[in-house]
């Protein structure tokens, strides 16, 4: 499988007209992102408010944020919301339960071990300040806002959730990809809402699009033309190699429970070893039920096997 050589993300914010690329701490990895402001005289935008603290905490006392566009409702996209409580807030129609209450993150999840959710209530409240916010209005693909001379529009990109949306700026030839983040660790749908296929139909559908500058949410986050078409590239390579991966593991049968173990998709045991065990049987189970629709393996009494 051939890598393309990935870039380390800006040492500081870099600016795209009225729009300002704000690196993500950490290089932009969880539990940070990369993160948008536009700014029209004293107003702003901020787009997934999770990359550097004390920049969110000047923005929010020299300008006046009227929006938070979120691109989805993971919490490392969310981590600052509440330096703008006067915002409205903005995030996809599929998965506003999850914007304003635990159990509708939990649903999307898929968490529904006590100990699980015990862990997850507590991390959102005491290391993301979770709480719904006092105005939130979904947004619908396709639907279009303005600011000033800055238009942005939502573009669906489900897969790696099922809200999950790209933010186009056409004045700026600005196409910020989020999620679809063409990270070296390749795609992530390891929620219960998550849906592979619909991440390859993602892909798809973004490689004909065109921008000077190409965003995504983590790591390298700056993404030129050929870059972004070679990111893509090596996403759906590193679906397929999942795909080969696990036919290899399964001329044998094999349970889904020895497949987690077998760290295919994380390499490596992580901590907590709960919350890792169920994104990893998530992205398994995706990659198995692609295999079953294909005919390529088949479910037996002691598990999951290769036919032939």
């Amino acid at each position: 499988m051939l890598k393309p050589h990935f870039q380390p993300a800006p040492a500081g914010p870099l600016k795209f007209g009225p729009i300002t690329f704000v690196p993500g701490r950490k290089g932009g990895r969880y539990p940070y992102c990369h993160s948008l402001v536009v700014e029209q005289g004293q107003d702003a935008w901020v787009v997934d408010p999770a990359a550097d603290k004390d920049y969110f905490a000047e923005l929010a006392r020299t300008r006046r944020v009227t929006g938070v566009f979120l691109s989805h409702f993971h919490e490392d996209h969310q981590k600052y919301n509440h330096f703008f409580p006067e915002a409205c807030f903005y995030g996809p129609l599929l998965e506003a339960e999850a914007f304003t209450s635990m159990a509708g993150i939990f649903r999307l999840m898929g968490i529904t071990d006590p100990q699980f959710r015990d862990y997850w209530r507590d991390t959102l409240l005491k290391d993301f300040n979770f709480r719904p916010p006092a105005r939130f209005a979904p947004y619908l693909p396709g639907q279009l806002f303005q600011l000033g001379e800055v238009i942005l529009e939502i573009l669906p990109a489900p897969g790696h959730t099922p809200g999950h949306s790209c933010f186009n700026f056409p004045r700026q030839e600005l196409l910020f990809l989020a999620d679809v983040d063409l990270t070296p660790c390749g795609p992530w749908y390891g929620d219960a809402a998550s849906d592979l296929e619909a991440f390859a139909a993602t892909l798809n559908d973004l490689q004909p699009l065109r921008a000077q500058t190409y965003v995504t949410a983590h790591e390298q986050g700056i993404f030129s033309g050929e870059e972004f078409q070679a990111g893509l590239a090596y996403f759906r390579q590193v679906m397929a190699h999942r795909d080969e991966q696990l036919l290899a593991a399964l001329t044998a049968p094999q349970s889904l429970a020895q497949l987690v173990d077998r760290r295919l998709i994380y390499g490596k045991v992580k901590e907590p070893r709960f919350v890792y065990d169920h994104m990893e049987g998530q992205m398994v189970s995706k990659h198995l039920d692609r295999l079953l629709g294909r005919g390529l393996i088949r479910r037996t009494a002691a598990g999951f096997q290769r036919r032939g």
